[in-house]
């Protein structure tokens, strides 16, 4: 039995779903796998993995796009929050998920794609983005294809934000960016650069020309100072974020001969391994906790470390030293763990009398950042946090300006891109809602919502199956160039990897039987109208098996909805979707042959002895998908397909609503 919660004004509904009989399919909700909770962006990972195995990797990567405008980008810089969700680690490792949504981006890149059209434009207001980051260019892409007309604004010389301007190319080549920009350009989206908001351009002078929202997305380029003596005295101390800039710009002079760089999070290692690239003789990274603690990605922790970076953990800077006004080395002190910190983690102590000095000519700070917001007026009236970012509703993501709103870093701080790109998405669902004058407030976000699976699963016996991992660029041949370090599964990789998958839960999400069913047996439910008009996938789907050719006509290829009145005789409807229906055994015409077993590829179907000498078929109703492939292989008709009057749903789901 499933309980589905609706909560209406004051009282709270509860529909149950019932399995009214042995031979009566239940209706139920289909919870989503824990990777794709796990991911901000709402991936249907479990999904395009299944895609993957069957070698359909056009179709695995429509789907990712469908959530993900950025494939490409986010396989190869993702910090992947799916993977520690992925129950595959109860039995061995987690599969590669982020290694296979770029193998599908990088597959697409090889082949001969046709551009994409621009989208017709069907609405008169204009937006403006500020800022060319994956929060705006995500922001972007959803709204071109609800037909509206937008502008992102972008100061740098370039697109991509953070993404150009901080990552190495080693690990996000120009070219991938640049090309899933262009995808986005190609739909309608005209970027301008070099163009600073709020110095080329004003608000005021925006408005004038049309635009009714405004999304900031600027992210956080300006580097936190360290607060140690001799930080502004000495040539030689460089910011992370310019000197990641300066050499993405294509300044590759050699900083100096010996780098300190000071800092645990991605940029820190993105900066140590830059300096090695540059040519400098050592390069040192400076972290105040332990490896374990360490922000960055464990993979790029190791990689340094292979190519040369030594890493000083638990020690921090306590002033930096000069020579002739210049950089000559920094005295740091050793430090232990404490007690846990705001953040979870184990505060750093310093212990007296443990000072020590690392000579360097350079030393790069990289500890945090911020946005910077010298583009605002001077007499701005933005609500701001401490930490220089917008304050906004969590909701709505709106500012306290109205028509303004703000994500991304420049409302969180520093924060992964796939973060960035849910808020894209967040933002580009308020925008629409604010220009049709609806409530925002009505809106709700199911990333940040708390689900519980309705699966339970079962790894008893499961063999280990070792992970697939990237063949990877030699030391040689990294430390003398900028090329890319991770190179890309082949299909065979790709295809064995998606094969680790346990595919958790009782439906693969993939959608294809929508596409495919000429029966319509299939159709989809979207919580709100929002979601459906910029391409997003249903946020759950309700199987209600059924007999299509029954049902009113005007009924086979849309959806059908319950409606009823709650005690203040206001109408409310629920929309339930259709999904493909389950087979099931008559036990007494089963002869016990195994075809069916063989012909399953879900898995479904198992022989099982009812008496000596005699086995029948079962089928496991959680596991099926309903392709009838068993009904057709079935020389003795055992094996049906399940379907239901109209009548006998009606009854069903009155029940369900009559019940407190």
């Amino acid at each position: 039995m499933y309980r589905l919660e609706t909560t209406l004004k004051k009282e709270k509904i509860k529909l149950f779903f019932p399995r009214l009989s042995s031979d009566v399919h239940t209706i139920s909700r289909l919870e989503p796998s824990s990777c794709r909770v796990a991911c901000p962006a709402g991936i249907q990972v479990k999904a395009y993995i299944g895609l993957i195995v069957a070698g359909k990797f056009q179709e695995a990567l429509d789907l990712i796009k469908k959530d993900n405008p950025l494939p490409g980008i986010c396989g190869r810089v993702c910090t992947h929050p799916c993977e520690s969700e992925c129950n595959r680690r109860k039995v061995d490792e987690s599969v590669a998920i982020c290694a296979l949504k770029r193998f599908v981006a990088d597959w697409e890149l090889k082949k001969s794609v046709k551009r994409a059209e621009p989208i017709a434009r069907i609405s008169d207001e204009k937006i403006a983005i500020v800022g060319s980051g994956p929060a705006g260019l995500t922001c972007a892409n959803d709204l071109i294809r609800l037909g509206y007309g937008v502008t992102v604004f972008e100061k740098l010389p370039f697109a991509g934000g953070m993404l150009t301007a901080g990552i190495p190319s080693y690990r996000l080549p120009r070219e991938i960016i640049n090309k899933e920009i262009e995808n986005i350009t190609d739909l309608g989206v005209e970027i301008r650069l070099g163009v600073k908001v709020g110095k080329d351009v004003g608000f005021d002078e925006l408005m004038e020309q049309g635009f009714k929202a405004f999304f900031i997305a600027v992210g956080a380029h300006q580097g936190l100072k360290l607060n140690v003596p001799g930080e502004n005295d000495y040539q030689g101390f460089i910011d992370c974020v310019d000197f990641l800039r300066n050499v993405n710009s294509g300044d590759h002079k050699k900083p100096g001969r010996k780098v300190i760089v000071i800092g645990g999070g991605n940029s820190a290692i993105d900066a140590s391994r830059t300096a090695l690239r540059l040519g400098c003789d050592e390069v040192f990274v400076v972290y105040r906790r332990s490896r374990k603690e360490m922000p960055a990605n464990v993979s790029e922790i190791e990689e340094a470390e292979k190519e040369g970076v030594k890493i000083h953990y638990l020690a921090a800077p306590v002033k930096i030293l000069g020579k002739k006004g210049k950089v000559a080395g920094m005295e740091c002190i050793k430090m232990r763990l404490g007690e846990p910190d705001e953040s979870g983690r184990r505060k750093p102590v310093p212990l007296e009398g443990s000072e020590f000095v690392i000579e360097a000519d350079v030393i790069i700070p990289s500890i945090s950042q911020k946005p910077d917001l010298s583009f605002l007026p001077k007499d701005h009236e933005f609500k701001l946090s401490k930490w220089d970012t917008f304050e906004v509703d969590p909701v709505t993501f709106a500012t306290n300006i109205q028509g303004f709103f703000a994500g991304g870093d420049a409302m969180s701080g520093p924060n992964t891109v796939v973060d960035a790109i849910a808020h894209g998405h967040f933002v580009a669902r308020s925008i629409n809602r604010y220009l049709k004058h609806k409530d925002l407030k009505k809106i709700t976000h199911s990333s940040s919502e708390v689900r519980e699976w309705g699966f339970r699963l079962e790894i008893e016996g499961e063999k280990p199956i070792e992970r697939n991992h990237f063949p990877k660029l030699s030391i040689e041949k990294r430390l003398n160039s900028f090329e890319e370090v991770d190179l890309c599964f082949t299909e065979e990789q790709a295809i064995a990897e998606a094969k680790r998958c346990l595919r958790c839960g009782p439906c693969v999400e993939c959608q294809e039987c929508v596409a495919g069913c000429s029966k319509r047996l299939v159709m989809l439910s979207f919580p709100h109208k929002e979601a459906q008009e910029i391409g997003r996938v249903p946020e759950f789907i309700l199987r209600v098996p059924t007999d299509p050719m029954k049902l009113p006509r005007d009924k086979r290829s849309e959806e059908v909805v319950i409606s009823w009145r709650d005690e203040e005789e206001k109408e409310n409807q629920l929309t339930l979707a259709l999904e493909p229906i389950t087979c099931f055994v008559d036990k007494d015409m089963c002869r016990g042959c195994g075809k069916c077993e063989k012909v399953c590829e879900y898995k479904a179907i198992t022989l099982k002895p009812v008496k000596e000498g005699l086995v029948v078929s079962e089928i496991d109703e959680s596991i099926c998908k309903g392709c009838g492939t068993c009904v057709a292989i079935c020389t003795t008709g055992a094996i049906k397909a399940r379907h239901f009057t109209d009548k006998r749903i009606e009854q069903m789901l009155e029940s369900c609503l009559n019940q407190e």
